[in-house]
This record gives C-alpha cells, sequence and structure tokens, in this order.
C-alpha cells in the first residue's frame, strides 16, 4: 500500500498582511503510525522554519517626496 494517509498541515503566524508568514506541508505514510512520526518530524521543522522567519525584518524603504520620482534627483 503506498501514502494510505496523508495529512496536510498549514501554519499562519501573524495577524496583518504586512506581518504574516505561512508554510504548508502535506505528510504521506502508509500507515497511521508512520504518519505520527513524519507528522512530528515535520512539526519540529517547521517550528525551527517559523523561528528563522520571525527573525527575517524586511528592509525599511524610505519614502521619496511627492515631487520626487527617484533617488537620483535628490540634491547632496
Amino acid at each position: 500500500m503506498t501514502d494510505a494517509y496523508s495529512l496536510t498541515v498549514e501554519l499562519t503566524r501573524g495577524g496583518d498582511s504586512n506581518n504574516r508568514d505561512k508554510m504548508k506541508a502535506k505528510v504521506s505514510a502508509d500507515s497511521v503510525e508512520e504518519l505520527r512520526e513524519k507528522v512530528e518530524a515535520v512539526r519540529s521543522e517547521m517550528q525551527e522554519w517559523a523561528d528563522d522567519f520571525r527573525n527575517i525584518q524586511p528592509q525599511v524603504r524610505r519614502q521619496l517626496p511627492d515631487d520626487q520620482s527617484e533617488l537620483s534627483e535628490l540634491e547632496a
């Protein structure tokens, strides 16, 4: 029997669209026990990945004045 059992896990962290991390994993196995073991392994990895993702901060982009379309137009 091949992949008689499967489970899809989707993890979303964060509240608003600018601060949201989303991961999805699908685990398949021939038995419930094998599925349980694989899910635990994936859960552990997803937790580590989520911790890594939390530490990634988006770069803050400098806002240009309304009358300036490019940084090259700025006089020093």
